[in-house]
């Protein structure tokens, strides 16, 4: 495929922002969201002033916990929780800091105390119970209306940095930049009555004890739909019928696909015996939905938050359609194919250059950048995603052969991705394993990488 430069007739245009004076801003916003934003204002505002109300008695215990100091170090997180910050945010956090501990030697110095961010709404209603209840029996957490003051007088007060301890999402957005997950040598244990039912529920469907699963998400235009900002994220969104082909390839392999997803605008278009369409299953439950992306034989997904269960139980993982390449998720054992971008002037696709370049994510998660760029967003094909599950897998079995050039492709995508500031920012320590598809840079040609 011949890949040529932007058009420059190309043209970028601003959209539309809110005022910057403070009080205009919250008129406009409650103007612009209605009831439900000047519901999430009023929260947050009576959790302010219970806060400042809390002074004096936060502030003396503040004191006293640093009093401790000689003998120990207290440290205080606030975990994402919610589902304004979804599932993938609170796995990978956590997933992280169990790592470490199991990790970190130095780890034994200090006594982490966390607690469930109560924003928006006082309910603490968290994006996966099951996951909460997971991290609770393993990690020292209290109720917010005791830590947050705590914590919040802690960062105000000269010499409390020691004392807070901020989580992945704060310092690098939720990645793995220093590679702890491949260095712990355990993850977060189920217990042996959640495996059994887990196991019971597969062998209901027709699954036998040893035979391979793989996990399939695609996120389509229910994902975020629900939550009233579809039109910020369509970018993400992919067509479930394109992926039938290689799922009903896999399943004749003997591989069991499970389509996943909580969410989901319409069932998959298949009916072979060894593909189960979860995510329309009436046996749904919190504990599945973590189990199976936890234990599978890999995860296909579009790059959504629930794969990133999958990535902290070391998963391999198949990212196809990607469309934010300075975010490949570096610190895994994960293989990328980039969603096709076109410019619509000359009919010719992006260079990898140039979808850096032209990055929706860094446009304010902004989806109509792409028309406003001259940019036609489009799908990999049924045979690209094909052609990238039957590598995948070949490569899990040990009998995909790479050649000299496909080496060398491999270098120059990474070398590329390298010189983007971004990816600076976002990666540091790369997984072996780390990739993109090899027959599609194939496909892609020499000129894409240049």
């Amino acid at each position: 495929m011949k890949v040529r430069t932007m058009p420059t007739s190309a043209v970028v245009t601003s959209y539309e922002k809110s005022p910057s004076d403070f009080f205009s801003r919250q008129v406009y916003q409650i103007h612009s969201g209605g009831w439900s934003v000047l519901y999430r204002k009023l929260v947050r505002f009576l959790l302010l002033l219970f806060i400042f109300l809390s002074f004096p008695w936060a502030i003396p215990a503040t004191l006293l916990l640093r009093s401790l100091r000689p003998l120990f170090t207290i440290r205080l997180a606030c975990i994402s929780s919610t589902h304004q910050e979804a599932i993938g945010h609170f796995v990978v956090d956590m997933g992280i800091h169990w790592a470490i501990r199991q990790s970190d030697r130095s780890y034994i110095r200090y006594l982490d105390l966390y607690y469930f961010d109560p924003s928006p709404t006082l309910t603490q209603k968290v994006s996966n119970q099951f996951w909460a209840e997971m991290v609770q029996r393993n990690f020292a957490i209290y109720p917010w209306f005791l830590l947050k003051p705590l914590d919040f007088w802690n960062k105000r007060l000269p010499g409390g940095a020691i004392h807070s301890l901020a989580m992945p999402l704060i310092t690098t957005g939720s990645r793995d930049k220093y590679g702890w997950l491949e260095k712990a040598k355990t993850n977060m244990p189920f217990l042996p009555e959640e495996d059994v039912k887990a196991k019971t529920w597969l062998h209901l469907q027709g699954w036998q004890e040893g035979e391979p699963f793989v996990c399939l998400l695609v996120r389509d235009s229910a994902y975020k739909g629900t939550q009233g900002i579809q039109g910020r994220v369509s970018a993400r969104n992919s067509d479930i019928k394109n992926y039938v082909a290689a799922a009903e390839w896999l399943a004749d392999q003997g591989v069991w696909v499970i389509r996943m997803g909580k969410n989901m605008a319409k069932p998959m278009p298949t009916q072979h015996s060894h593909i189960i369409d979860y995510a329309f299953h009436p046996d749904k439950s919190n504990l599945l939905d973590l189990w199976l992306f936890a234990h599978c034989s890999l995860c296909i997904s579009t790059g959504s938050g629930p794969d990133c269960i999958s990535d902290i139980y070391r998963r391999p993982l198949l990212i196809l359609n990607f469309s934010v390449p300075e975010q490949c998720y570096t610190w895994s054992n994960a293989m990328h194919l980039l969603k096709p971008l076109v410019w619509k002037e000359s009919g010719t696709a992006l260079t990898l250059q140039e979808y850096l370049e032209h990055n929706w994510w860094a446009q304010g998660v902004d989806s109509d950048y792409y028309a406003r760029a001259g940019i036609q967003l489009m799908e990999l094909s049924p045979e690209e995603i094909l052609a990238a599950v039957q590598e995948c897998w070949q490569r899990i079995l040990g009998i995909w052969v790479e050649t000299e050039d496909d080496c060398k492709r491999q270098h120059r995508f990474l070398e590329v991705l390298k010189q983007h500031p971004n990816f600076i920012k976002y990666n540091d320590w790369i997984h072996p394993q780390f990739k993109a598809g090899t027959t599609w840079l194939r496909s892609m040609g020499d000129d894409f990488l240049i």
